[in-house]
């Protein structure tokens, strides 16, 4: 078993699935919802890099897709992005081109579409000139 080979004695194994269960550890639909949320709200990633990286620990398609479909709504993607660009940025996007191309592979980077990476770049940039 997994948790015996993480160093969990096997008398404490009964003890701690009980608690996996009791936090929503152990059922796949609640875990892939949880880990999106996070990947949004803590970590500011994009719908893209959220189903990757859920991908990756292996959740089905179809729960990947519900869990994208909760959290991802387009205000919130908008939302997500325009506070990753603060957070990187906190002076404000540099002026020019560059600085928003820079800001922009950015959140590209991240896993926003097109879309929200252009509104995002487009309002911090405001943001930018007009704090000066």
């Amino acid at each position: 078993m997994r948790l015996a080979r993480k160093g969990v004695a096997e008398d404490e194994i009964p003890a701690v699935l009980s608690r996996l269960r009791e936090l929503g550890l152990l059922e796949d639909a609640a875990l892939c919802r949880r880990l999106a949320r996070s990947y949004q709200e803590d970590r500011r990633y994009g719908p893209v890099k959220i189903a990757w990286k859920l991908a990756s620990r292996r959740f089905s398609r179809d729960l990947v897709e519900d869990a994208l479909r909760e959290v991802a709504s387009p205000g919130a993607v908008a939302e997500s992005a325009a506070i990753a660009l603060r957070k990187k940025f906190r002076e404000g996007i540099p002026l020019g081109r560059e600085g928003a191309a820079k800001a922009y592979r950015f959140l590209a980077g991240r896993g926003f579409p097109p879309d929200a990476c252009r509104v995002a770049v487009g309002q911090g940039q405001t943001e930018s000139s007009q704090g000066d």
